[in-house]
């Protein structure tokens, strides 16, 4: 199953109140079926601007960014605060595309990578993208792999958002007031820029190769998360034959699993935001992590970070503050060396006025105060519409 987001020119809106659901929607199959099954959404402020592509979704796609008004200065590309591998590497592969279309972009970082971001930028031998914490009101942006203006980098709200490629709910940045959108609900934002070169007919090279496999294996831990769906599966076989990393990606994702979780030396308020974003829903701030620790580790580590929760709440300016916690264990396969840990449930910690109850309200009765617990393995994405439903 195909999922997509659709943002409506003002043509088609107008269409859309004239007529019922139902013809609609014919209407909307019929052009996707026109396009190739095509996953990508566009709007413009051209009234009469039709996306039926004659030969294929990539004409649409090239007519629609040349009607972008990109000015003179330089367009930058962003992933969200506190960036993984998926957002640095969605920012810099989408930069590339769009400059190898002849656009004026680049990839910045709003505050600095991660030590796996650090440990596979080394690996494949890419450079990162400099830090730029805040931008000018007026500077063109590509945002990707966030729809929240609280993960933006400083200065987003004052900005010209040009583009949003991004596999999350719709957050606060709205779909309908950026003139060109792609949001699919799969597991990684590099998958979906993947597909962008394909439909663009722009070749991949090898150290784009790389960085984009850097995002997928990351953001979908070797294609092993709940949310990695077909199109990433189609972008990870691609992407390893291109680079003959057959007989290595496994050790390679295994290491980067090491890196993400490798606090040596950090404090534990650095731990809880190592992985780490902010939301702003139903008018309340609200924090989320996502960490993973071994099960025979859980009780401390849990205590541990409940412990930092006061204080990480007050210096972000939060009104309630959660984090997911993997428990990991041995994994039963002893024949796979480089998956040596699999999930097995996970905690979810809370802190601030009404947290409990938004926690209980989606795990079920706390543990003890401050914890939930579930079987069922959830991702931070599958669990903000949860709190969404709740509190808006």
């Amino acid at each position: 199953m195909c999922n997509y987001t659709t943002v409506l020119t003002p043509r088609a809106y107008n269409e859309y109140n004239k007529m019922d659901m139902r013809k609609f929607m014919n209407r909307i199959l019929a052009a996707l079926l026109l396009c190739g099954a095509s996953v990508f959404t566009a709007c413009t402020n051209d009234d009469n601007a039709v996306i039926e592509p004659a030969d294929g979704p990539g004409t649409a796609y090239r007519a629609v960014l040349q009607g972008l008004d990109w000015g003179q200065d330089t367009t930058f590309v962003y992933g969200h605060k506190t960036p993984d591998v998926d957002a640095v590497c969605s920012a810099l592969s989408y930069a590339r595309l769009m400059r190898a279309l002849g656009y004026n972009c680049k990839a910045k970082v709003s505050s600095p990578i991660n030590r796996e971001t650090q440990f596979i930028a080394q690996r494949f031998g890419f450079d990162v993208p400099e830090l730029k914490t805040a931008v000018a009101a007026g500077t063109r942006l590509i945002l990707t792999d966030h729809t929240d203006y609280a993960q933006c980098v400083d200065g987003a709200r004052e900005a010209t958002i040009l583009q949003k490629i991004d596999h999350h709910v719709e957050g606060d940045i709205k779909d309908s007031g950026i003139p060109y959108v792609r949001r699919e609900m799969i597991g990684s934002t590099c998958t979906i820029i993947f597909e962008c070169y394909n439909e663009l007919g722009v070749a991949i090279d090898d150290e784009t190769a790389k960085i984009l496999l850097s995002g997928l294996l990351s953001d979908t831990r070797n294609l092993t998360k709940t949310t990695t769906q077909r199109e990433d599966s189609v972008a990870w076989t691609v992407l390893v034959a291109q680079l003959k990393l057959e007989n290595e990606v496994a050790e390679i994702n295994r290491l980067m699993a090491e890196a993400a979780n490798n606090y040596d030396g950090m404090s534990d308020s650095a731990v809880f935001v190592s992985d780490y974003k902010d939301y702003d829903i139903g008018g309340k701030a609200i924090g989320i992590g996502s960490l993973e620790c071994k099960a025979d580790e859980a009780d401390d580590f849990v205590s541990r970070m409940l412990d930092v929760m006061p204080a990480v709440l007050r210096d972000n300016k939060r009104d309630m503050l959660f984090a997911k916690i993997d428990v990991l264990v041995a994994n039963p396969d002893q024949s796979n060396p480089d998956t040596p840990y699999v999930e097995d449930g996970l905690y979810f910690i809370y802190y601030g006025e009404g947290a409990q109850a938004v926690a209980e309200a989606i795990f079920g009765p706390s543990l003890r105060e401050g914890v939930a617990y579930s079987k069922e393995h959830l991702s931070r994405k599958q669990i903000v519409p949860k709190i969404m439903e709740i509190l808006q």
